[in-house]
């Protein structure tokens, strides 16, 4: 064999070796990138399902329950084409797909049932910034544009009115099973005074009414068991800060700034 042969030859085996080693690091790739791919699917896909089991009964509006299905959709659509072999995306897709349709047959929203306890407000709070970070992800994406994203975020911060209103109120009937008259009347008191501010539209009329049943009694039995009764300067500046605290979760909104879908 002559030496060009033998060099042809070797030629031909480093051409061989070296599109091998390129086919393997493209496969290699490729799988690396299917299973980053798969696991922030799944991720999200556990993220949409927490959203939606977290919030008490018609806590969420139609809109937002709506637009979460829709994502979970799309999500399980994702990894059914990733995972062909594995049936349980087909089913949740199937299952998931029902659901949005049972909700957009629903005319309107219903007011949900108050919120029964500190635990039940706390879980409820941390759910509603997991729905405010995906919707300003999804406005980043393009998924969905400003207008629609600001529709979005004004239901969000309606439903978080109505869980503060609730946790003054659930604070304040603690304080009146303990007792405690001129606490529950300052928890009452600053439910109503939430619900004034924000009812520019009248959309409160009827819970202020309501509230203000329970407050006038309570106003009339301090007046007669402390007709001399006189606010210290601390219990003015609890008082203070209890009437921003609305204003500082405004300002907080920790959701508006960051995102966990990235």
């Amino acid at each position: 064999m002559s030496s060009i042969t033998i060099t042809v030859i070797i030629i031909a085996l480093l051409a061989a070796l070296v599109c091998y080693a390129f086919v393997s690091q493209t496969i290699e790739k490729n799988r690396k990138q299917k299973q980053r791919l798969l696991a922030a699917l799944k991720m999200r896909s556990r993220s949409f399902k927490y959203i939606l089991s977290g919030f008490p009964p018609d806590f969420l509006t139609r809109d937002l329950t709506v637009l979460v299905h829709r994502c979970l959709i799309d999500v399980c659509e994702q990894l059914s084409k990733l995972e062909p072999n594995d049936s349980t995306y087909v089913d949740e897709l199937q299952f998931y797909s029902l659901q949005m349709e049972e909700v957009q047959k629903k005319t309107k929203d219903k007011r949900a049932k108050p919120l029964e306890n500190a635990q039940q407000v706390k879980e409820v709070k941390t759910h509603l910034e997991e729905v405010g970070k995906f919707v300003l992800q999804l406005e980043k994406r393009g998924s969905i544009n400003n207008a629609q994203a600001n529709a979005y975020t004004r239901q969000i911060r309606q439903l978080t009115l109505q869980m503060t209103v609730d946790n003054y109120i659930l604070n304040a009937k603690q304080a009146q099973g303990s007792g405690k008259t001129r606490l529950a009347l300052h928890f009452f008191g600053l439910a109503k005074k939430l619900l004034v501010r924000e009812n520019k539209e009248g959309s409160f009329t009827k819970q202020i009414s309501k509230l203000d049943t329970v407050i006038q009694p309570l106003e009339v039995q301090m007046a007669a068991e402390e007709p001399n009764y006189k606010e210290t300067d601390a219990q003015a500046d609890e008082k203070a800060k209890a009437e921003a605290a609305w204003d500082n979760m405004e300002e907080d909104a920790s959701w508006k700034k960051k995102s966990i879908y990235d």
